[in-house]
């Protein structure tokens, strides 16, 4: 078989078996599947490996030893490290992508000595005529059918995987959004699209996307329009937008950081110059007069501050949200920016 086949076959089988679309993986394991053919110093493993394989050809026959059960186990100790050092999905693909980097040869007109050092052959399938030749037009299917389940493989696994996909195409609902968004938000971007009604304005809402910001509760998230607005959206009494369809879907991986903070005997306007745009702000601030101030109270929208007490509560606010209090002095406060990646800085 050609090394790009050898190649395609490993890298589909270790997607699909160990469930990954890791590229650091999936190239170990395109890697490994070249070795076998390092005992004919006519393949490109063996040209890259000359020394080792100009001895193993001329002391076994092509396909013999490299293409065994036994040379996997070996190749499989051997790398045992990897899975300490790095992980074990590497160390498991390069088994994988070793094994039907020969394997995939027993299908081939000469087969391989599988059970070596035994010299009988292990040929797929009996029929002679039914057997691929390297660079016939059944290889080049093969090839075609490997390369094309490798990228099902890949977009399935990075969507959360069939069942998965079932419950976003299925259950549409606020829950599985917040269940979505507890498992990937913290790496990629979660968008829904939503259909449903404002419960404070009885405005119909219709297929509208959002990108979620926040998980809600168990059953809510709170996510942001294309406008910058805020909403809480669920089915329970403290979501704006109660949903009849929520469909959701992943985008571009992101980064987070979280930063504590406590600001202390400044103005809020002082301390909002040290916080970064791209951060959404939540936590408490002391402030002096705090019952003098005023607040906007949004029912349309989430509210990303509210008075607590004598404190006033940070809830996913952004600097643009604080205008209001911007003359405040805070006396103490804590509070934990979450810094994304995917907002204008």
């Amino acid at each position: 078989m050609l090394s790009i086949t050898h190649a395609a076959i490993a890298t589909c089988s270790v997607s699909l078996i160990i469930g990954t679309a890791d590229p650091v993986v999936l190239v170990a394991s395109a890697i490994a599947s070249q070795l076998p053919d390092v005992d004919s110093t006519k393949s490109y493993t063996g040209m890259v490996l000359y020394p080792i394989a100009k001895y193993l050809e001329g002391k076994f026959a092509h396909r013999s030893v490299t293409h065994s059960f036994l040379a996997t186990g070996i190749v499989t100790a051997i790398t045992a490290p990897t899975a300490l050092w790095f992980s074990w999905q590497i160390w498991l693909g390069i088994a994988i992508g070793y094994f039907f980097g020969w394997f995939s040869d027993a299908f081939t007109k000469s087969g391989v000595a599988a059970f070596y050092p035994s010299n009988s052959r292990l040929v797929i399938p009996g029929n002679p005529k039914a057997r691929l030749s390297t660079g016939g037009n059944g290889e080049y299917w093969i090839l075609a059918i490997a390369i094309a389940l490798l990228i099902i493989s890949c977009n399935f696994i990075s969507n959360g995987g069939i069942a998965e996909l079932f419950e976003r195409s299925f259950f549409r609902g606020a829950d599985t959004a917040a269940d979505v968004f507890k498992k990937y938000g913290s790496s990629q971007q979660v968008f829904v699209k939503v259909s449903g009604i404002n419960q404070a304005t009885s405005e119909k809402i219709e297929e509208k996307e959002f990108k979620v910001i926040a998980s809600g509760g168990e059953s809510s998230i709170i996510a942001r329009d294309n406008r910058g607005d805020l909403y809480q959206i669920g089915k329970d009494s403290a979501s704006q937008i109660r949903p009849s369809s929520v469909e959701t879907r992943l985008g571009i991986n992101i980064s987070i950081q979280a930063i504590e903070v406590e600001p202390k005997d400044m103005f809020v306007s002082e301390w909002l110059q040290s916080v970064p745009s791209n951060a959404f702000i939540s936590g408490n601030l002391l402030v002096d007069n705090v019952e003098s101030l005023r607040f906007p109270l949004e029912q349309k929208t989430f509210n990303t501050f509210r008075l607590s007490g004598s404190q006033i509560e940070l809830i996913n606010a952004q600097k643009t949200n604080l205008e209001p209090i911007m003359d405040s002095f805070i006396l103490n406060g804590k509070a934990i920016l979450k810094v994304r990646s995917d907002e204008p800085i």
